[in-house]
């Protein structure tokens, strides 16, 4: 399985590190940029996108994440948003947390996305979309690993929530 992530300068790398150190434990994680520069995360972290648009094989993207920050720059290439509805179109996972639910409405998805941002749980699942507020990152990271069939069984899952997200020692 490979999860693939879109990064960009000032994204927000907190919002999407559990998420993918969740699904690196059944497979691989891509990066993608707009390009092969490395990008400057939020945080000041500089990665170096694995592929850049120009190499993305769809069919080969089971889920795409893209983190929040600053999209200002994603609302307006064509590139993003052509993937964006092909994924969707596919019927493929597509994760975005923060703004990037804004550039899932940008790229024309947004029909299928109910009010993630009015859900007291923050998370919102509407078919192939998930949709989480910026604060949600564990629920996200959980919502991503079920539809990812990551978990072993119930009691792997109820062990991760435990960890993760009520902080129970094991």
């Amino acid at each position: 399985m490979k999860s693939h992530v879109l990064i960009y300068d000032g994204y927000v790398s907190f919002e999407i590190m559990l998420a993918t150190y969740f699904l690196k434990t059944k497979g691989d994680i891509v990066t993608i940029g707009v390009s092969k520069d490395p990008v400057m995360s939020h945080e000041d972290f500089k990665v170096i996108p694995s592929i850049d648009l120009s190499e993305v094989v769809t069919d080969d993207i089971q889920l795409l994440i893209i983190p929040g920050g600053d999209i200002t720059e994603l609302k307006t290439n064509k590139r993003v948003l052509s993937l964006i509805n092909t994924l969707n179109n596919d019927n493929k996972f597509i994760g975005a947390i923060c703004s990037a639910a804004d550039l899932l409405e940008v790229a024309g998805v947004s029909n299928r996305i109910t009010q993630q941002l009015n859900n007291p749980n923050g998370v919102e699942i509407n078919e192939n979309i998930i949709t989480a507020k910026a604060n949600k990152y564990v629920d996200f990271a959980i919502e991503l690993g079920k539809v990812m069939n990551i978990y072993t069984n119930n009691e792997d899952l109820n062990e991760t929530i435990d960890f993760f997200k009520l902080f129970k020692d094991s």
